[in-house]
C-alpha cells in the first residue's frame, strides 16, 4: 500500500486507516470554524469523552510543505482537559491566531498520550546533506511527548547507515523505532521522512506526524552513492586497523578524537588535508612518541598516533597507553596493562577526553595504588603491581628534577627562537623550489627545536596536573589554594593580554606600540594548523572598537604556601616514595611546567605560522589559491624536492587538489562517533555526551556570545559567556575582552584554555562535547556554576 502526504491531519488519519498506531484523529478546517464554533466544539467533547486530556495540534497548510517546512512555527497546546469547555474553546483559538490566515488551514485534535518512556524524531535521511543516515533524537527522561520538537530537555543523538540490519540491534527501544521508520518507508516509498513519535512504557509506539524533509533540494544528488560506495571499505580499514598489531601490547585498539594529542580540539573533527598533515608531520607521525622516550618511557615500534578513518582524525589508544609505560616493564605486565585500560575506555566512553586521569596511569602519584586497585581488582599479582609501580615511581623522580628533561626542554626551545632570527625572507625565494626547501628547513627546526621539547613541557604539565590532584585528594592542600596557585602564574598569553591592555587603555598609544604587539604576537591564528584562519598581524581591527571598559586587567598575586600547607605536602610526597622534590621544589617546577607548556607552544607556532605563510605563497607562485593549498598534502608539496613531476606543474597540483576536495567531501558526509570501539560503530554511531572539565569554583549567569575561527574582534564580549569550538591559543584574543565565563566543544582539563582560565580565575566548562555545547551555544542565557560542576541553558533574563 503506498500513500500520499497531506496536511498533519490529513497524512496521521490515512495512516491511521492503513492500521499505524496513531493516536485518535479529529479534525476540522479552520473556516467551519469561523461559522460555527459552538457545534465543533460540542464533537470533541463528544468524540473524546472517554479520555481525560486531549492536545489541540496545528496542521496548517504552510506547515509541512514539500519544498519549505515551517514546523514549529504554530501552535499545538497540550494537556487540555476534556470537561473544560473554556479553556478547549480559548486554546483552538490561539491555535488559529497563530497562522497566517491561508485557506485550507486545519485544526487537529488528539488524545493527549502519557506514560511515556521515550519521545522523539527520526529523518531517514540526514538533514543538512542528505547523507543515508537514520538520525533518531530522543529523549528518555522527561517523560514528555515534545522535549525534541520543543528543543527543550536532555536528548540523545544516534545516526543508523541505512544498509544496517535491523536484527543487529541490543536496544529493545531503538528496534521498535526502527521497526515504525521500516513499515513507514514502505508506504511512502523514496521520500525522505521526518517522523515524531513516542514510546509507552509498554514498549507500545504511538506515531505523532509523518512529513517530508523539505532541504533535500539542498543535498548532493550522489550522497548516498558517495557513502554507500565507501562505507564498506571504511568498515575494513576500521576491522583490519583493530587487529593485534606487532610490537604493540594490547590484542586490540579503540579510536577517539579526543584522547592524548586529541585531533578534534586542534585541527577539528573533519579537517582540511594540510592541516591533517601537518599535525601528523609535526606531531602524530614520532614526535609524540620520540619525546615520552626521552622521558624515560617504553621505545616503541614506529606506529604512528593518528589515524584518518574516512577522512576523519581519529587517535589510536592502543599506541597511546603503549607510549604511557614504563621503559623495561615487564611484557606480560604491560600486555595485562594496556588491555585492561582498553577495556576500562570500552566500558566507560565518558572518560574519553580525560585518559590521563581516569584510565592509564601515566605518572606515580601519591594516589597511585588505591586508584589503580579500585579501577583494575585483581589485575596484576602483588610483585607484578610492585613492579609497574617502582617502575613509574622511578621514571616520576627522574622527571621531577629538572636538570634531567624539563630544563633542556627549554633550552630547545630558546634555540629555536635564536634559529627564527635567522630565516631568509619568505619572498626572496625565487621560484617554488626554492620556497619549498626554505619551508622543508623550517619544518625540520619545528620538529627538533619546538614540536619534540614543547611535547615533553606539556607532558610535564600533565605531571603536575597528576601530583596537584593527588595533594588535593590527600588534603595535603585545598582544591581554592590550589586555583590560587594556578592563578599566581602568569603565562605567555597573559604577558600577551597585558600587552594588549596597555595598548587599548592608553589614548595615546601609537602605531609603534601596535607594531610592537603584532611583532611579537603577529602570528597566533584561532586555527593554528589551518591555513585559511587569518593571523593577528593580518587582521586589520585587532585594535579597532576595543572600549576601555572591555579590558581586562588581570593581577597576578604571589603564591606562598602556608606552614601547614608545606609539612602536609612534604609527608605525603615522602611516604609515597617522591623523594626528588619536597613541597616548595614541586611548586616551582609546576609553575615551570604550566607555564612553560604556553611558551614552547608559542614559539614554536611561529615557525608553523611561517609555514603556513610560505605554503600560500608557494601556492600563489604555482598558480593555487589558499582554498586550493588547503586541499592538498603536506607531503605531496614537499616531495617535489625528491622527485620530478610528470605533468605541468599546476596541473599536477590542480589533480592532487580534486582528489583533496573529495577526501575533504567525503568526510562530512560520514557520521562517526568520538570513539569507535569496533567496525559496527562505522554503521550506528552515539553522540556521547561528555562531562565537561570546569574550571574555577564560581558561578555565573550571562548571555552567550558565540566566536569562531572567522570571528571580528570588534564583536562585543564583555559580560558574556563565550563559545568556541576548540580550546586553539589563537583565541587568546578573547580574554583580552572582559568576559564572564567560557565554554568549549572540546578540550581536555590540561588544555590551552583550561589553563588560561584557571590563570585568570575564569570560570569555564571545557570540552562540553557535542550536544551540550550545541545546546549551550544556541541559547541566549546561560547559568555556568563551576563549583557545582553545571552548566545549563535559560531564557534570557
Amino acid at each position: 500500500m503506498h500513500l500520499n502526504l497531506g496536511t498533519k491531519a490529513e497524512t496521521l488519519e490515512a495512516l491511521l486507516g492503513a492500521g499505524f498506531n496513531v493516536p485518535k484523529v479529529f479534525y476540522f478546517g479552520t473556516e467551519d470554524w469561523q461559522y460555527d464554533p459552538d457545534d465543533i466544539l460540542n464533537s470533541i467533547i463528544s468524540e473524546f469523552s472517554e479520555y481525560e486530556a486531549i492536545v489541540v495540534r496545528s496542521s496548517s497548510i504552510a506547515e509541512d510543505g514539500h519544498e519549505a517546512s515551517a514546523a514549529g512555527a504554530f501552535e499545538s497546546i497540550l494537556n487540555i482537559d476534556i470537561r473544560d469547555r473554556t479553556a478547549l474553546k480559548d486554546s483552538i483559538e490561539k491555535v488559529i491566531a497563530s497562522y497566517d490566515s491561508s485557506k485550507g488551514d486545519q485544526v487537529l485534535i488528539q488524545p493527549m498520550i502519557s506514560n511515556i518512556e521515550a519521545s522523539g524524531v527520526i529523518m531517514t535521511r540526514c538533514l543538512e546533506d542528505g547523507s543515508p543516515y537514520y538520525v533518531i533524537n530522543y529523549d528518555d527522561e522527561s517523560g514528555k511527548t515534545d522535549s525534541i520538537t520543543g528543543g527543550s530537555g536532555a536528548s540523545k543523538t544516534l545516526y543508523i547507515y541505512k544498509g544496517f540490519s535491523l536484527s543487529d540491534f541490543n536496544s529493545n527501544r531503538v528496534k521498535k523505532m526502527m521497526e515504525l521508520v521500516y513499515a513507514l518507508e514502505k508506504v511512502f516509498p523514496n521520500i525522505p521522512l521526518d517522523i515524531e513519535f513516542a514510546l509507552d512504557r509498554n514498549l507500545e509506539m504511538h506515531l505523532f506526524q509523518v512529513r517530508k524533509i523539505c532541504t533535500v533540494k539542498n543535498w548532493h544528488p550522489n550522497v548516498e552513492s558517495i557513502v554507500s560506495t565507501k562505507i564498506s571499505f571504511v568498515e575494513n580499514f576500521v576491522s583490519n586497523y583493530f587487529q593485534k598489531r606487532f610490537g604493540v601490547f594490547g590484542e586490540r585498539t579503540i579510536l577517539g578524537v579526543m584522547p592524548d594529542w586529541n585531533p578534534a580540539e586542534i585541527i577539528g573533527v573533519t579537517p582540511k588535508p594540510l592541516a591533517a598533515s601537518l599535525y601528523r608531520e609535526l606531531i602524530t607521525r614520532s614526535t609524540w612518541r620520540k619525546s615520552r622516550e626521552i622521558m624515560g618511557y617504553r621505545k616503541n615500534v614506529p606506529e604512528e598516533l593518528m589515524v584518518l578513518v574516512a577522512g576523519r582524525p581519529y587517535i589510536d589508544v592502543r599506541n597511546s597507553f603503549n607510549s604511557f609505560l614504563p621503559a623495561d616493564l615487564e611484557p606480560e605486565i604491560a600486555e595485562k596493562v594496556v588491555s585492561a585500560y582498553i577495556e576500562r575506555l570500552d566500558n566507560n566512553p565518558q572518560y574519553h577526553d580525560k585518559v590521563e586521569f581516569e584510565i592509564a596511569a601515566t605518572v606515580y602519584d601519591p594516589c597511585f595504588d588505591e586508584n589503580f586497585k579500585n579501577r583494575y581488582p585483581g589485575l596484576l599479582t602483588e610483585s607484578e603491581f610492585n613492579q609497574y609501580r617502582e617502575k613509574l615511581l622511578e621514571l616520576t623522580n627522574f622527571n621531577l628534577k629538572p636538570e634531567n628533561t624539563l630544563l633542556p626542554a627549554y633550552e630547545k626551545i630558546e634555540q629555536l627562537k635564536s634559529r627564527q632570527k635567522t630565516y631568509p625572507k619568505l619572498n626572496s625565494a625565487i621560484n617554488f623550489f626554492e620556497l619549498t626547501s626554505i619551508l622543508r628547513s623550517l619544518l625540520n627546526d619545528c620538529i627538533e627545536f619546538g614540536t619534540i621539547p614543547f611535547s615533553i613541557i606539556a607532558r610535564h604539565g600533565f605531571i603536575t596536573e597528576s601530583l596537584l590532584r593527588s595533594l588535593i585528594n590527600k588534603n595535603g592542600i585545598s582544591r581554592k589554594r590550589v586555583d590560587e596557585f594556578k592563578r599566581s602564574i602568569e603565562t605567555v598569553s597573559g604577558e600577551m593580554s597585558r600587552h594588549f591592555n596597555e595598548i587599548c587603555s592608553n589614548s595615546a598609544a601609537d602605531e609603534a606600540a601596535q607594531k610592537d604587539f603584532l611583532d611579537r604576537y603577529g602570528h597566533l591564528r584561532p586555527g593554528t594548523y589551518d591555513i585559511l584562519s587569518l593571523k593577528y598581524s593580518d587582521r586589520h581591527n585587532l585594535f579597532s572598537n576595543v572600549s576601555r571598559s572591555q579590558v581586562t586587567v588581570q593581577m597576578h598575586k604571589d603564591f606562598v604556601l602556608s606552614p601547614t600547607e608545606r609539612r602536609n605536602i612534604n609527608k605525603i610526597l615522602s611516604e609515597s616514595g617522591i623523594k626528588s622534590v619536597d613541597a616548595d621544589i614541586f611548586l616551582n617546577y609546576a609553575a615551570k611546567s604550566i607555564s612553560g607548556r604556553e611558551y614552547a607552544k608559542f614559539i614554536f607556532t611561529k615557525n608553523l605560522s611561517l609555514v603556513l605563510d610560505g605554503l600560500a605563497l608557494w601556492g600563489e607562485k604555482i598558480g593555487l589559491i589558499k582554498e586550493e593549498v588547503a586541499m592538498l598534502n603536506l607531503p605531496d608539496i614537499m616531495d617535489s624536492l625528491y622527485s620530478h613531476l610528470d605533468s605541468s606543474v599546476y596541473g599536477h597540483y590542480e589533480e592532487l587538489v580534486r582528489k583533496g576536495k573529495k577526501q575533504y567531501e567525503l568526510a562530512n558526509y560520514f557520521k562517526l562517533s568520538y570513539l569507535i570501539r569496533s567496525s559496527a560503530d562505522v554503521y550506528v554511531v552515539p553522540q556521547h555526551r561528555c562531562a565537561p572539565n570546569f574550571i574555577s569554583s564560581k558561578r555565573v549567569e550571562a548571555p552567550i556570545v558565540k566566536v569562531s575561527s572567522t570571528s571580528t574582534e570588534s564583536e562585543e564580549l564583555a559580560g558574556a559567556i563565550v563559545c568556541i569550538e576548540s580550546a586553539d591559543p589563537g583565541y587568546d584574543w578573547i580574554f583580552t575582552r572582559k568576559i564572564a565565563g567560557l565554554v568549549t566543544k572540546y578540550g581536555g582539563t590540561n588544555s590551552h584554555m583550561a589553563i588560561r582560565c584557571a590563570e585568570y580565575g575564569l570560570p569555564a566548562a571545557i570540552g562540553c562535547g557535542q550536544l551540550l555545547y550545541e545546546k549551550i551555544s544556541s541559547a541566549g542565557f546561560c547559568c555556568l556554576d563551576a563549583d557545582l560542576k553545571k552548566i545549563t541553558p535559560c531564557e534570557m533574563q
